[in-house]
């Protein structure tokens, strides 16, 4: 079955149909037809529609390369299963029984057990079931017979996209229908009282359904570590791969996470290649960070400036099944560093498009990071579509509540449902980032530190204020302040968890702007959150929140930092967003941000004197609090 239009592989089936996307570095219709012929069939019917004269073109180089006997059953349009299935059979006049293949699908298990069942049972159709994985709609009686293909509420397996069916189960296709549904028809023939059986799959059964760009490059990494017991081309790929991924780790490529590697590769040392898949003749154009992508050949350019007159790729309203002339395009407020952020709204729905400077590191593991925190149970935007080559992404628009636009009489709710999922992050997270490898910014080190530190000086003190001699007294405080932070235990950091990168959506909280994400110490972020300029949050709701945090996180099974390290982290964090502010006003010009420097400083006061051992960090912060209301 290969004549749909791949919708859902988009922008990938753009290119070339579904049937000839690479997998582990061979088209996917080459993968099956081999299967299959390893299962001992030989005669082989593939339906075409879409693109369909290229998969036309291709069965007969296999024919010839293979000595196969592929089929093409040409649809000029789309007819669903159950009409692509009524063609295509009808070319193969004597045969009685069928096995069905989505080319779509890959999977390692022994066909000739399930051709075995299907002949020994006399079944009218026999589905491989896959258990543990997908959407789980197929529910079956203690015999092994189907009782419903689509049910959500009592389904345990999943439809594997393998199944045989008896050539007259075509009879309950009906009549008046051109491009009819199999698997109505199977549901139709199980109300009559045909036998309709399921196999299922062992639980360490390779299956993976790659319909989608997620799945597509993820199951590259799955079957990095299956011995594909029934499947020797695709073992003779997954060797070949693990040779490719070598030869570019030689050259100074870093390669992380799940890749598909094509073949005459240029790929630039010193590049960083992160889940994945490059397609035969792609060409990198520069030492960047490419991560959770598609490349489908040839030169990749770099993306065009992120400007007021960048717009999105054409690809992007063909994937979302828009028309461009009918929608509007939207300026976001909230534009990042490199970062250029719309509204694309059409026919009542809305998204988020983003287009980003690359050469910013922390911009290209966006979509990475996000799969990482939404697979942790962590709220996050839902990324749609990911233009690697273009540096374009589409996301679920969340609208513009903000935490710290919330009503006071309603924000410690949803304080509290935050840190849940802060513990989330640094409980589960530290624990899945000792599996994975992960693009993340550099972690926090004494370097780090500096730098933060270094930032408020320069910033602040000397840009600001003129007064660099104030941090004479401050240095060997600091010095403890940061000994202390370096003690700590690493876990993954939002790094910039403010209450302005925390939304409200329908009773949940979404923390967005993660891509900065980096190891530290877990009161960075509750330092930021509780002792937040934008916000200024009283004493004892903050005291309220933290202790809340440390609920959430032994209730996770693990220990929460000290009460000590809040206010001693709050301080490190407080004295890089000042600098920040301070940069952003006098030396960007961004006079907004002029606003929040005197909350900034009246928070360090408070962050300093609740640890009662930075006493000189005070005194600095109040005698710029007092230039502050001279000036």
């Amino acid at each position: 079955m290969a004549a749909g239009e791949g919708r859902r592989l988009r922008p990938a089936t753009l290119v070339r149909p579904k049937a000839l996307v690479p997998f582990c570095g061979i088209p996917l219709l080459e993968l099956v037809a081999s299967y299959l012929r390893n299962a001992g069939i030989e005669d082989c019917i593939v339906n075409a529609c879409y693109q369909g004269e290229r998969v036309y073109e291709n069965c007969g180089r296999l024919n010839d390369a293979y000595g196969w006997k592929l089929k093409v059953s040409c649809e000029d349009k789309l007819l669903n299963s159950g009409g692509g299935l009524r063609r295509g059979m009808s070319l193969l006049t004597q045969a009685t029984d069928f096995l069905v293949h989505n080319v779509d699908i890959v999977i390692d298990f022994d066909l000739k057990a399930l051709i075995a069942k299907h002949q020994a049972e006399h079944n009218l159709v026999t589905v491989l079931l896959i258990p543990g994985k997908g959407p789980r709609t197929v529910s079956m009686d203690e015999n092994g017979n189907i009782l419903q293909f689509r049910d959500k509420e009592n389904g345990k397996f999943t439809f594997s996209g393998v199944y045989i069916l008896r050539r007259r189960a075509l009879d309950y296709l009906p009549d008046d229908e051109e491009a009819p549904d199999i698997i109505k028809a199977f549901q139709t023939a199980l109300d009559n009282g045909e036998k309709v059986a399921g196999l299922v799959a062992n639980e360490d059964t390779f299956w993976s359904d790659i319909g989608t760009p997620h799945d597509y490059i993820r199951a590259h990494s799955e079957a990095l570590d299956c011995p594909f017991s029934w499947h020797p081309l695709l073992r003779a790929a997954q060797t070949e791969q693990a040779q490719r991924r070598f030869e570019l780790e030689l050259q100074g490529v870093v390669c992380t996470g799940a890749l598909g590697l094509g073949k005459y590769l240029n790929v630039p040392s010193g590049a960083h290649l992160h889940n994945v898949v490059l397609w035969d003749y792609t060409h990198l154009p520069s030492q960047l960070l490419y991560a959770d992508g598609i490349y489908t050949g040839y030169d990749v350019q770099m993306p065009p400036p992120v400007d007021e007159a960048r717009k999105p790729d054409k690809r992007i309203y063909d994937i979302l099944g828009i028309d461009e002339a009918s929608s509007t395009l939207e300026p976001l407020a909230k534009q990042g560093s490199g970062r250029k952020y719309c509204r694309i709204s059409c026919n009542g729905k809305s998204w988020v498009w983003s287009a980003y400077n690359p050469k910013r590191i922390e911009n290209s593991s966006f979509a990475a990071i996000s799969d990482f925190l939404t697979r942790l149970g962590i709220n996050v935007p839902k990324v749609y579509i990911h233009l690697a080559d273009k540096c374009e992404l589409v996301s679920q628009d969340l609208g513009q509540n903000d935490l710290h636009l919330m009503p006071e009489n309603i924000q410690e709710d949803y304080l509290k449902l935050t840190v849940e999922q802060v513990a989330r992050l640094h409980v589960l997270g530290a624990r899945q980032m000792q599996l994975e490898e992960l693009p993340l910014q550099r972690g926090f080190t004494k370097g780090l530190y500096n730098w933060e530190r270094d930032y408020f000086r320069t910033h602040i003190l000397e840009g600001l204020f003129n007064a660099p001699e104030l941090w004479g007294p401050v240095a060997k405080e600091y010095n403890e302040l940061r000994s202390r932070l370096l003690c700590e235990p690493l876990v993954p950091l939002h790094r910039d968890l403010q209450s302005a990168n925390i939304k409200e959506l329908d009773g949940k909280v979404y923390l967005i702007d993660f891509q900065g994400m980096r190891l530290g110490a877990a009161g960075y972020d509750l330092g930021a959150l509780l002792f937040d300029p934008y916000q200024r949050m009283p004493h004892d709701l903050r005291q309220s929140i933290w202790s809340e945090y440390c609920r959430q996180v032994r209730l996770l099974g693990a220990i929460p930092p000290a009460d000590e390290m809040l206010p001693i982290a709050a301080c490190q964090r407080l004295l890089q967003c000042l600098g920040a502010y301070g940069k952003l006003w006098k030396k960007d010009g961004l006079e907004w941000y002029r606003q929040f420097i005197k909350p900034g400083l009246e928070m360090l006061v408070q962050a300093s004197t609740e640890t009662g051992i930075f006493p000189n960090l005070t005194a600095m912060a109040e005698n710029l609090l007092e230039k502050v209301a001279e000036s």
